[in-house]
């Protein structure tokens, strides 16, 4: 069989198996080779340099300098990736079943600039499937990363600490707080919403509590972050030295045995229809979860079986 320039000879070990059960995460380092991260970086680098002559100075507390999501772009390079032996292997091993790839995103911040995401779940971008459904991301830098210099990098708390598992139903509830609140005659606006979702996890008590427990890594280029969809995080802000920019590389998969929830998709959707227009209008970071409904997927269908996913083999990751 011919080499592939993405091949590689990590192994998982028990510990890392024993960690991610317990944690909820785990860092792989090497995970990726040196090719691996050259064609990220080259891919990220093509999306940031779209526009660019034409975009206003970045102003300070800006979430992402980039934030790219590639569900529709193409992937050969990515499912040459994933259909690497060592790949297949190891995330199949530390999730316990096959996984399916649904989507892939860059994230991009800039030195003192750039705030990323406060503590979250990633909701959203789970938002297709049940909430009881297994999800994981790997994560991955571009530049590399000094938990006690520059930092830039991504704070987990551990699942032994605190389970997101509740903010995948709250967060589908706070639509109906919206709704009672307009049905009281109190008019909402994108704000509210925000306010709303962001205080479920950065309220001063959350935020303490999650402050005092969380990890954050070191990375060099290459290195992975594992870690499932409960599992509570945040971006770090770049500071002041060496890199300009932090770039970072994230793929989500779900069970392969995932089914479709298509009111958890509606319901995510409700606040993109409710305050879609105006001056400031809501935008979620992907509405996929939509359109997969729109391509003629039923509630309780096998989203890897999806009509939305016409090229669903090449996102297989299946173990051995």
């Amino acid at each position: 069989m011919t080499d592939h320039p993405f091949d590689n000879e990590f192994v998982i070990t028990r510990e890392q198996k024993e960690q991610f059960s317990r944690d909820g995460f785990v860092k792989l380092e090497g995970f990726l080779n040196p090719s691996v991260v050259d064609v990220l970086l080259d891919q990220v680098d093509a999306e940031s340099s779209r526009g660019a002559g034409d975009a206003p100075a970045p102003k300070p507390g800006r979430r992402f300098a980039n934030m790219q999501h590639f569900l529709a772009t193409d992937k050969k390079e990515v499912f040459g990736l994933i259909q690497r032996p060592y790949f297949q292997r190891g995330l199949t091993e530390l999730a316990g079943r096959d996984l399916f790839l649904t989507y892939d995103l860059s994230f991009e911040i800039e030195q003192s600039v750039d705030r990323g995401l406060p503590w979250h779940a990633g909701v959203s971008t789970f938002g297709l499937h049940f909430a009881e459904d297994f999800g994981c991301t790997l994560w991955a830098p571009l530049h590399p990363i000094d938990s006690n210099g520059q930092r830039g990098g991504i704070a987990c708390v551990p699942l032994h600490v605190l389970s997101a598992e509740f903010v995948h139903t709250t967060d589908l509830a706070l639509v109906e707080v919206i709704r009672a609140r307009e049905r009281a005659g109190r008019q909402t606006s994108p704000q509210d919403y925000r306010d709303l979702r962001n205080e479920i996890l950065n309220s001063p008590v959350m935020d303490e509590l999650c402050d005092v427990h969380m990890v954050e890594y070191d990375f060099a280029p290459g290195d992975a972050l594992l870690f499932t969809k409960n599992v509570v995080h945040r971006s770090i802000v770049l500071g002041p030295g060496e890199l300009p920019r932090r770039a970072a590389y994230a793929m989500r998969f779900i069970d392969a045995s995932s089914r479709y929830d298509l009111n958890r998709a509606q319901t995510l959707h409700f606040p993109s229809e409710q305050y879609g227009e105006g001056l400031f209008p809501y935008r979620q970071i992907t509405s996929d979860y939509v359109e997969i409904g729109k391509a003629g997927a039923k509630d309780g269908d096998l989203v890897a079986q999806c009509a939305y996913f016409s090229d669903r083999d090449l996102r297989m990751v299946v173990g051995a």
